[in-house]
This record gives structure tokens, C-alpha cells and sequence, in this order.
């Protein structure tokens, strides 16, 4: 039997409801068994086919209730709330919204700073590769880059006016820092530069220093009178007095007469300063007045022998200074003129009951460091040492005995002592002996020391033995900027380690904040450490962090490249002498 199927638009639901409609009843007049969809079309079965309506099947399924959404078990009511409990949760939130708009703020200052500085430390390679980046690398271009630079450093290259007086004439030269204020370019020389006001002038010592972050510059003539100077003034600020050597700690010049006295100079008032000074006629010739200094140490309460008469040599920290006897006894005491509120013992005394336990000690008082005068024999007997030198840093001590013998004592922090940095011996109070140095030498060799220098955290010895004439230099300590001298720069070096690059004898020594010099034999200068301001005297600011020589100082009326500056190096004679500060250097004439 034929089916006969009818086809249902798509566009129209109500024209595929009447065609169902239609079929069934066709099926039902002409004896067909029912009507079912088939891919849009009603195709009408036979009469022996299974009878069904898929409409009821699905009905089931269908339903003409309408829709209501579920409602909660119980009716939600809001909260009763006050004013001020309202008000209160405003604040809350408006107070939680500050805190982390605060927080936000900080973060991008944060960031902007970082930034800032990234790019203030990264300048030059961000500018060359700004300047370069749309630019083809080729010959023409490096040469270019090669004469700017030496352009640029010719110009940094000062030219000396022909009148100015040659390196024969004595006098004095200076660099380093010049001020305290201003950009680093225009307050620091990189060359060493004369100073008129000394020319034909010879000098006992030079002591450069800096008050409450002030330069202040002390100088003795060949008369034993004490200058203050700088760039333009020269003033004498105590005649007749006949010094040897001054030093500065704590506000306070410490200066070595002829008589073995050390007079007490302050420098932060010249009122102190001038209420010590008086005048005084002579018996002999009463035409002519002498100036009198009565502020000076006082050795008659601690000098016990009839021998023990004076002063021989002295060293000054920061707030401590030690001397030594004629008859080689060691006397330490705090310095300044009044003892400032936080003033605090780092043991840098020598004393056990001066411990950073103990109260800090009274100014210029004199204390005998008994445990450096006197020792135990290899029979346990007390037995009187003979102490030869003494060298100071910020807050340590170092001393030399006339048997080779080293102790040290003070801050240990940065193991500027020579000793391990542990809790218990960061400050060591007494003198402990200091003997690290045997493995550089031969088992049976009696290893003594013949030098001592200190920084301001850094200490140097020389050491020998009898049996050979060398010398090898020992450094330990901070050497941040590169101070140790054996090439690295470590914030601490407790274990001491031999200075490189040094081909001669060391014959003087001097010792600034974070940079040394050091004149060799034969005359040669080598120089290390930090180099901010130019105090190394290379001519740039670059640190060292091993001894390098020194140019040549700039002939007057000459135009020098760097060329020629890099072909010379600096050579001293006997006269001359070297001089440091925390961030200066200087050669003065000495007779």
C-alpha cells in the first residue's frame, strides 16, 4: 500500500499544525492506521501498523500552569538600624578605602622611586643606547664615540697657569674634597693642584681633617706654630709653641710639642680655643712677648719613674687617643672637651673596667694600659714590655712591642682586629695577642712585626722574620671600598691576607678614611681605596681595590691629554711627604 507524504514548511508552525490536522483525518476516512512526522513531512501508515500518538506520549511532560518563582520558608524582613550605626559603617568602609588607596599611593612611590634611581645609576648606557638604537654600529660611528670621550676627558684635565711655581718649588699640593655642599664635580679635585699660600714654605706636619662635617685643615710651619688653612686663608691659630706632629679627634686638635707635651686644641669654638692662650714677656729679652698654652694632658698623675718624663709618640682615634712614653709605657684616654650623651666604650681603651659595660671614661683623663706594659714570661712571671708604636682606627687599637710582639684591641666588628667576628669577641676590651700570620711562612720561622697603620675600620701591619730581610704587608678589616688592597672588596676580612701589587718596600705610610697612600723606596707612589671625591689623585673616580701608581703631577703652562697623563707616574723625594684625610690627600715639603 502506498504512503502518501505531504511536506511542511519551515516558515510557518500554524501551516505544519493544520497539514497534521489534515493528514489525520485523511488517515482516518481512508483507513489508514495514523499520521507521524518524518524530517518535516506527515507520512500516513498503513492500517495494520502499530496505533500510538506521540502527542500523549509527551504529554506527560507538558503542563499549562504558569510559572510562579519559589518562595522562602519564612518572609526576609531587613534589619532594623540607627543613624549611628549607619553612619558608623560608612566610616568603616570609607576607612578601609583610605588605608589601601594609602597603600596603593605607597607602592607606585615606591616603584617611582626605584625607577628613578634605576635610571639615574643606569644614565649613561641608557642615553648611549637612546642615542644609538635607530643608528647603524659602523666605523664612523665609534670614532665619533672614541673623540667625544676624549673630548670629554680632556676637558675634565685642568690646565696649570705658567706663572704657577714647577713640583721643585716646596709648598704644598692638595685634592679631594674641597666643601660640603654643591655638586660633587665643582666641590672635589681628581688632580693634585697647588696651593699658592704655601709656596717656599717648609712644614713639620699636615693634619686634614673635618669638624662636624667641615673641612678643617691644620698645618705646622718650621717653627713649630700651628696654621689653620684651606683654598683661600691661611691663619695661625697658635704661635710659639714649638709642635712636632698634630692629629684631630673629637672636635679636638692633639699636638705634639718639643718638650714631649701634648696640647689640647679645640676647634669647634675659638672662644675655648683662645681662653687657654695668654702672653708673656720675657726675663731676658722684655721687649719681646711669647704666647703660653695652659690646656694640655696631664702626665704627672700616671708618669711614676723618675725616667718617665715625656711624650714620644701618640695616635688618635675617634673619640680615643693613645700615647706612648720615652721609657715605652702605652696611656690611652677619651678625647674631646666634653663628653658627649651617647658616648659609649667600644674597648678601644686597652682597660677592662672601661668596657662597653663601664661608664664612658672622663675627657683627656690619662689610664695606664697595664695588660700592654706588662706581660707573663714563659716562667709565668710578670715581666715589663716595651711598647715601640701604636695605631689607632674609628674605634680600634693596635700596638707593636719592641720584641715584634702584636696585640690588638677595641671593635671588632668588621674583624679589623684580626680575630674571628663572633658574639663574644665583637668588642675586646684588653690586649689580646695576634698571631694569624704563621702559615704564610715556614714552619720554623720567628715571625715578628715591624709596622702597624690603621683606617678608620681597616688595620695594616708588616711583618718579617730574622732569617730573611723581606717584608710582606698584611691587611684585614672592612674593605668595602676596597681598602684591604688584595683586590677584592669585602664588607669584612677578619683573616688578615697579603696586599698585592706592591714591588718594594713600603718607607711611609698614610692613612685617610677609606683610601691609603704610600710612598715607596725609591720614591714611587702607589694608592687604594675609595676614590669618591678624587682622593687617590688618578685623575678619576673609580676605587681600587689593589694599589695602582699615581700620574704625574701637571706641569705649569702644558696642555696634557690622557695620553700622557696614563705614560707618567708620581715620584717623591726625601723631602716630600704625603698627608691624608676622610676624603683628601695632600704633599707638603718637610725639612
Amino acid at each position: 500500500m502506498r504512503i502518501k507524504t505531504l511536506k511542511v514548511s519551515k516558515g510557518s508552525v500554524m501551516l505544519s499544525v493544520v497539514a497534521f490536522r489534515q493528514c489525520a483525518l485523511r488517515s482516518k476516512h481512508c483507513g489508514f492506521a495514523g499520521v507521524r512526522w518524518v524530517s518535516n513531512s506527515c507520512v500516513l501508515l498503513k492500517s495494520n501498523a502499530p496505533r500510538f500518538d506521540e502527542a500523549e506520549l509527551l504529554s506527560s511532560n507538558l503542563t499549562s500552569r504558569r510559572y510562579a518563582a519559589k518562595k522562602p520558608s519564612k518572609d526576609y524582613e531587613w534589619p532594623d538600624r540607627s543613624m549611628e550605626e549607619m553612619e558608623r559603617e560608612y566610616r568603616d568602609r570609607y576607612e578601609k578605602f583610605m588605608k589601601l588607596r594609602a597603600a596603593l599611593q605607597g607602592l607606585l612611590v615606591v616603584a617611582g622611586v626605584g625607577i628613578a634611581a634605576t635610571t639615574y645609576s643606569k644614565w649613561p648606557q641608557i642615553k648611549g643606547w637612546w642615542l644609538t638604537k635607530d643608528k647603524r654600529v659602523d666605523d664612523d660611528t665609534l670614532e665619533k664615540l672614541v673623540k667625544k670621550k676624549a673630548q670629554r676627558s680632556a676637558a675634565e684635565i685642568p690646565v696649570v697657569l705658567g706663572s704657577e711655581p714647577g713640583f721643585d718649588v716646596p709648598g704644598l699640593y692638595y685634592w679631594g674634597e674641597l666643601g660640603n655642599s654643591g655638586k660633587k664635580s665643582s666641590q672635589s679635585l681628581c688632580f693634585p693642584r697647588r696651593n699658592s699660600l704655601f709656596d717656599g714654605r717648609y712644614l713639620r706636619d699636615v693634619c686634614l681633617s673635618k669638624v662636624n662635617g667641615v673641612p678643617r685643615h691644620l698645618a705646622i710651619d718650621d717653627k713649630g706654630n700651628l696654621f689653620e688653612w684651606n683654598s683661600k686663608e691661611l691663619k695661625c691659630i697658635l704661635p710659639d709653641q714649638d709642635l712636632l706632629s698634630v692629629k684631630v679627634s673629637n672636635s679636638c686638635a692633639y699636638a705634639l710639642n718639643k718638650r714631649g707635651e701634648i696640647l689640647v686644641v679645640p676647634l669647634a669654638s675659638d672662644d675655648d680655643r683662645l681662653r687657654h692662650i695668654s702672653q708673656k714677656r720675657s726675663w731676658l729679652m722684655p721687649w719681646k712677648s711669647y704666647t703660653v698654652y695652659d690646656f694640655k694632658l696631664r702626665t704627672n698623675e700616671v708618669f711614676k719613674g723618675r725616667s718617665e718624663k715625656k711624650i714620644a709618640s701618640f695616635d688618635t682615634g675617634r673619640e680615643h687617643l693613645v700615647l706612648i712614653s720615652n721609657v715605652g709605657k702605652a696611656y690611652a684616654c677619651a678625647t674631646g672637651t666634653k663628653q658627649s650623651d651617647n658616648a659609649r666604650s667600644r674597648g678601644q681603651f686597652g682597660l677592662p673596667t672601661l668596657s662597653h659595660f663601664d661608664e664612658f671614661p672622663s675627657t683627656n683623663k690619662l689610664y695606664e694600659i697595664e695588660l700592654l706594659n706588662n706581660g707573663l714570661s714563659d716562667e709565668k712571671k710578670v715581666q715589663k714590655r716595651k711598647i715601640k708604636q701604636v695605631a689607632c682606627g674609628d674605634y680600634h687599637t693596635l700596638a707593636r712591642d719592641s720584641n715584634g710582639g702584636l696585640f690588638v684591641f677595641g671593635l671588632n666588628q668588621y674583624g679589623q682586629l684580626g680575630l674571628p667576628i663572633l658574639y663574644d669577641i665583637e668588642q675586646v676590651p684588653y690586649p689580646k695577642v695576634l698571631k694569624r700570620f704563621n702559615c704564610y711562612f715556614t714552619r720554623d720561622a720567628d715571625v715578628k712585626c715591624t709596622d702597624i697603620r690603621c683606617c678608620g675600620e681597616t688595620s695594616f701591619v708588616a711583618m718579617t722574620t730574622e732569617a730573611t730581610d723581606d717584608v710582606t704587608y698584611f691587611a684585614f678589616g672592612n674593605g668595602q671600598f676596597g681598602e684591604l688592597g688584595n683586590g677584592n672588596f669585602k664588607n669584612s676580612q677578619s683573616e688578615p691576607t697579603p696586599i698585592k701589587a706592591l714591588d718594594a718596600k713600603i718607607e711611609e705610610w698614610s692613612c685617610g678614611g677609606s683610601h691609603i697612600l704610600c710612598k715607596l723606596e725609591g720614591g714611587d707612589v702607589v694608592a687604594w681605596g675609595s676614590n669618591d671625591h678624587g682622593q687617590l689623585g688618578t685623575g678619576k673616580r673609580i676605587k681600587q681595590g689593589k694599589p695602582v701608581r699615581i700620574p704625574d703631577i701637571l706641569k705649569p703652562g702644558v696642555k696634557t691629554t690622557q695620553e700622557d697623563i696614563d705614560r707618567t707616574k708620581l715620584r717623591l723625594n726625601p723631602q716630600q711627604h704625603l698627608a691624608t684625610g676622610e676624603d683628601f690627600s695632600c704633599i707638603y715639603w718637610r725639612k
